[in-house]
C-alpha cells in the first residue's frame, strides 16, 4: 500500500517568539499503521518520507511471514539442517530474540508459529476442535529457540528439527520503530514521536515544549479508553495485551498469548503490560514475555532488569494495576 504523507502546520509553541512546525508522516506498513511526528524546521519531511518508504519495505521483505519469498519464508521452508545465512538487519533481531529468550527462561519464544496457527482466534472455526494434549505435546516437540543453532562467526542459524519455523511479529515492529528513528535523526531532526501499532519511541519536545505524552490504552475491549498518560522522552514504550484478541468456546476464555512452555493460551489475569525501554525491539519483546509470565513473575523481572514496567490485572470484573518502581517517575496528572 502506498504511504501518505499529511503535513501538520503552524503549531504554537507556547511562551517562544517563533512557530515551531511539525509535521506528521502517516501511512502502512506490517499489517498495521505507522505515525511519525517531526520537527519540520529541522529537515525535510518528504526527504524523511521517502527514505522511510524504503526502509520498511525492506524490514517487511525480510521478516514477514505473509510475503512468500521473504527471507524469514526462505529459513522456514528449509526442511534440512543447512546452516541459513541472514542479512545484518534480521540477524539483529534475531539475536535479540535469544537473548530475550534466554533472561525470560523461554517466555519469549519466536518459534511458536506452529501453536499460534492451530490454536486460531477464530471461535467459529475451533469451537469443535480445539487442539487435543496429543496435539499439543507433538506441536511442543518442533517449539523452541533452544531447537535453533546460533552460529555466530557466520551469521546463520540451522535447524535441529526439520519442522521449527520463525516468527519475529512480537519483535519486528519495535524493530521497525528503531530503524524510523534512526532515519529522522540521520536527517538532523532532535524533536520527534515515532509510532508503528502502537509500539512508540520518542525524543526532545513536543509541540508545546514539554515531553510527548503517552496514553496507556485501558483494556476494556470495546472502544479506547485513556488509563493513564506517561511522558516520555529519548526512550520508547510498547505494550502487549489480551482484551482485544481472544475467542471464547462453552463460556471459556482462551487468550491469544500462548505459554511456550505448556503450549496452552495463558490462563492468569493480567491483560495488559507495557515496558519503557531504550530500544523498542527489546520493549516489545519485553512486554510479550511479560504478558506470558503473569503479574507476580513479571513485577519480580522487571525490578530485576531495572524496567519501568505498568502492569493491569482484570480480577472479579475489576482492573487492578501495579507498577515497577522506575514507573512512577514516568506518570503525567492527567
Amino acid at each position: 500500500m502506498r504511504l501518505t504523507i499529511l503535513f501538520i502546520l503552524s503549531l504554537v509553541l507556547l511562551a517562544c517568539s517563533e512557530e515551531p512546525q511539525y509535521s506528521k508522516i502517516t501511512g502502512s506498513t506490517m499489517g498495521t499503521t505507522y505515525s511519525v511526528i517531526v520537527k519540520s524546521d529541522q529537515a525535510s519531511p518528504q526527504a524523511i518520507y521517502q527514505d522511510l518508504e524504503v526502509e520498511l519495505k525492506d524490514i517487511n521483505q525480510l521478516m514477514s511471514t505473509y510475503i512468500p519469498d521473504s527471507e524469514i519464508n526462505q529459513f522456514n521452508q528449509l526442511q534440512d539442517d543447512t546452516c541459513f545465512t541472514f542479512s545484518d538487519k534480521t540477524w539483529e533481531v534475531l539475536l535479540a530474540a535469544k537473548t530475550v529468550y534466554e533472561e525470560t527462561n523461554g517466555a519469549f519464544d519466536i518459534t511458536l508459529g506452529p501453536l499460534i496457527s492451530r490454536w486460531g482466534f477464530d471461535a467459529d472455526e475451533y469451537d469443535e476442535r480445539l487442539p487435543s494434549d496429543d496435539e499439543i505435546e507433538k506441536l511442543l516437540a518442533q517449539v523452541g529457540t533452544d531447537k535453533l543453532h546460533y552460529d555466530v562467526a557466520q551469521q546463520c542459524i540451522s535447524k535441529k528439527h526439520p519442522d521449527i519455523t520463525i516468527n519475529l511479529s512480537a519483535i519486528a515492529k519495535g524493530y521497525g520503530v528503531d530503524r524510523v528513528a534512526n532515519i529522522v535523526e540521520q536527517h538532523g531532526v532532535h524533536d520527534y514521536l515515532v509510532e508503528i501499532g502502537g509500539e512508540t519511541k520518542a525524543k526532545g519536545v513536543n509541540p508545546t515544549g514539554a515531553a510527548w505524552r503517552i496514553a496507556i490504552e485501558k483494556p476494556t475491549g470495546v472502544k479506547q479508553q485513556k488509563m493513564l498518560l506517561v511522558g516520555l522522552s529519548d526512550t520508547s514504550i510498547a505494550t502487549s495485551g489480551d482484551y482485544r484478541n481472544y475467542f471464547k468456546v462453552d463460556g471459556k476464555r482462551f487468550s491469544h498469548t500462548i505459554a511456550p512452555n505448556t503450549g496452552y493460551p495463558v490462563t492468569h489475569t493480567l491483560t495488559s503490560v507495557s515496558v519503557v525501554h531504550a530500544s523498542n525491539m527489546y520493549a516489545d519483546a519485553y512486554a510479550t514475555a511479560l504478558t506470558v509470565m503473569g503479574s507476580d513473575k513479571a513485577l519480580v523481572f522487571a525490578e530485576k532488569h531495572q524496567l519501568p514496567v505498568f502492569l493491569i490485572d482484570y480480577q472479579d470484573d475489576k482492573l487492578i494495576t501495579q507498577q515497577s518502581s522506575l514507573f512512577s517517575s514516568l506518570i503525567l496528572q492527567q
